[in-house]
């Protein structure tokens, strides 16, 4: 039983500042009555499971009587009379109607956990929200004064001009009118930021401070797909697996209602004894029983087939709502990313707009101050510049909130924000029997993955800068063109876009300038001298997950058919983060690809090195998502062994 867990062990900042959203989304955790509601509901179930189980143990039972009594009859009219009897009973046998009763609350003892976690995953998605919504709209105030200070200067300019009579008074009724709509811009944007605090306050329960280190998250935690997404989200949704309990729940609640069909045995013990017996006569009598009670219902009124069928129906109830939450995910993972998505396609774009109607700004305030342009071609660039830029700061805030929500649907937004990892008792403590799923099976497939295609985005986007991600210089699998894999017919799902679909792909997650067989993994030839191996790593991790063994041991049946092969397993770093850090993580993925080679498929330990360069060799020398994406890889250099 788990009772010594507290919501007071959320990790806190010592420092506002230090972990913004890590702060905020443990504090709103820890005073927001919703989780304390959901935390209570767990604490509940647990009692429930030890009532259930109270059904196995004996039923002890004492009753004494004392009394006066008087008659007009027999020897005596007048008396006290005392009894006093012990009895203990116990079940034999209730047609597991007990077993079947634990278990039931068991599983509720479950859904109130994932309940409990999908109400913190929302509080603290809420709050990182909430944190974002303010860091922006100080951002948007900030700029609406820049631009209301730069109106205000050509007003004042212009004014002059007009007292001395360069300038026409038309032109102060212009910039007038616009200044107004400047000192609008800011007064909207204060309400904005007022209305946004007080959101926090609700939130968080504190008012955010002046100051706040500007927040930022792992661009590692974006999947390469929505149907990547939508599988993390299958497997780890706290609410899908609520729905799935429950079914198991109302399963084990029929099962108990069947035990009406069945007879009851019980084992019972009786000891008593009174002071005078039924007519009274002052004589002590003991009496003692252990004996076996049988009883069994003929008829009740038809009240136990109306309690099984409606058990039956509970589960169907509880099989659709199952299928509504597959549904609701889906619904909301496919908007989140697609948001994502989109906005990362548009930030560029409106970067550029952004800058150059800066340019423009500065250079028709120039012009204009030598009589090339008019007043109002410079308050149009001014507005212009002021818009622009504002467009762009809101898209970088919404597509973190974006990123957020997408986390929270897939369950991983507490790990992502390092807001708890044990504060509360984890699966394997609450049951020794969890639910293993297939999603495929459960829930219904549709072929959305390929649409928003995270990989087909960086693809485009690659052969668009003309970089070394260049789609067009990518040999695919039978030379299918890039289009043929990034718009698949409705049977064909390709998440890493090899040509290979996703039901047939051993290697999920083939580099994109790799050759590949008919499982999808790494076609090596006689001339490979270098590959990439497409290991996606976690964050801050070395550990290969067993998904990705397939490219290595193709790697390793390679150097078995060419035993005067050898191979050097390089790890290579992206340009953003501390230098020295990148190198030894590049070094123990690197080291652990190649104990992998070793251990697992018996390449001997002088045919292959390991070495981690960092970001020392990057192909795309830029901090961006396409170039982090280039850079971050494992790469296996195949020599002959008289090379070194």
């Amino acid at each position: 039983m788990i009772t010594a867990v507290t919501l007071s062990n959320y990790v806190h900042a010592n420092e506002h500042s230090a972990m913004p959203l890590t702060y905020v989304s443990s504090k709103a955790i820890e005073n927001n009555p919703e989780v304390q509601e959901a935390w209570h509901a767990f604490k509940s179930s647990i009692y429930g499971v030890d009532a259930a189980r109270s059904g196995y143990l004996p039923s002890v039972d004492v009753s004494a009587s004392t009394g006066y009594e008087r008659r007009n009859y027999g020897i005596e009219e007048e008396y006290n009379r005392n009894t006093a009897e012990l009895s203990v009973t116990q079940m034999l046998y209730d047609g597991f109607r007990t077993s079947n009763t634990v278990d039931r609350f068991k599983r509720i003892q479950l859904i109130r956990y994932f309940e409990l976690i999908s109400q913190t995953e929302q509080t603290a998605l809420e709050a990182s929200i909430a944190l974002l919504d303010v860091q922006k709209f100080k951002e948007l105030v900030q700029l609406a004064e820049a631009n209301l200070q730069e109106h205000e200067s050509v007003y004042q300019q212009i004014e002059q001009s007009v007292g001395a009579g360069v300038a026409r008074a038309a032109d102060l009724e212009q910039i007038s009118g616009r200044l107004s709509l400047a000192q609008s811009n800011v007064l909207t944007e204060y309400s904005n930021l007022h209305d946004v605090s007080a959101r926090y306050l609700r939130v968080v329960g504190e008012l955010p401070l002046q100051e706040i280190k500007q927040a930022d998250l792992d661009e590692n935690n974006i999947p390469i797909s929505v149907n990547q997404a939508l599988d993390i989200a299958y497997k780890n949704s706290p609410s899908f697996y609520a729905s799935l309990y429950n079914i198991e729940a109302q399963k084990a609640n029929a099962k108990a209602q069947k035990a009406a069909f069945h007879p009851n045995v019980d084992l019972s013990a009786r000891y008593g004894s009174q002071d005078r017996d039924e007519l009274g006569q002052n004589e002590t009598r003991t009496e003692a029983r252990v004996g076996i009670d049988i009883s069994y219902n003929l008829y009740n009124g038809g009240l136990d087939n109306a309690n099984l069928e409606q058990a039956y129906q509970d589960i169907n109830i509880a099989k659709y709502q199952r299928d509504q939450s597959c549904i609701d995910i889906r619904q909301s993972l496919q908007i989140a990313y697609y948001n994502v998505t989109i906005l990362e396609k548009k930030l560029p774009a409106l970067n550029q707009h952004r800058e150059s109607s800066t340019k423009v700004k500065i250079a028709y305030k120039d012009q204009f101050d030598i009589g090339q342009r008019t007043l109002l071609d410079v308050l149009d660039a001014e507005n212009e510049s002021f818009q622009s830029t504002r467009s762009y700061i809101v898209a970088l805030y919404d597509r973190q909130s974006a990123i957020l929500t997408m986390l929270k649907e897939m369950g991983r937004l507490l790990p992502a924000l390092n807001v708890m990892s044990d504060k509360f008792p984890t699966l394997k403590e609450l049951t020794d029997d969890p639910i293993v799923h297939n999603a495929q099976n459960i829930c219904p497939s549709y072929d959305v993955a390929t649409t928003f295609s995270r990989k087909a985005f960086l693809q485009k986007k690659a052969k668009q800068d003309n970089a070394y991600m260049s789609v067009t210089a990518m040999p695919r699998y039978l030379n299918i063109p890039l289009e043929t894999n990034t718009t698949p017919s409705n049977n064909f799902l390709d998440d890493d876009g090899d040509g290979i679909p996703n039901e047939q792909d051993t290697c999920p997650s083939t580099p994109l300038n790799t050759n590949v067989d008919f499982s999808g993994c790494t076609l090596y030839t006689q001339a490979t001298n270098s590959v990439d191996i497409g290991i996606p790593f976690s964050a801050d991790s070395s550990a290969v997950r067993s998904e990705y063994f397939q490219e290595i041991e193709k790697l390793a049946e390679f150097l078995r058919q060419n035993p005067s092969k050898k191979v050097e397993i390089q790890g290579h770093a992206s340009l953003d983060g501390n230098k020295i850090y990148n190198r030894k993580l590049s070094e123990q993925r690197a080291f652990s690809v190649a104990q992998i080679l070793i251990e697992q498929y018996g390449i001997q330990p002088n045919r292959v090195k390991s070495f981690g360069y960092g970001i020392d060799q990057p192909r795309i020398n830029e901090i961006s998502v396409r170039a982090n994406a280039a850079n971050r890889r494992i790469e296996a250099v195949i020599t002959d062994s008289s090379v070194y």
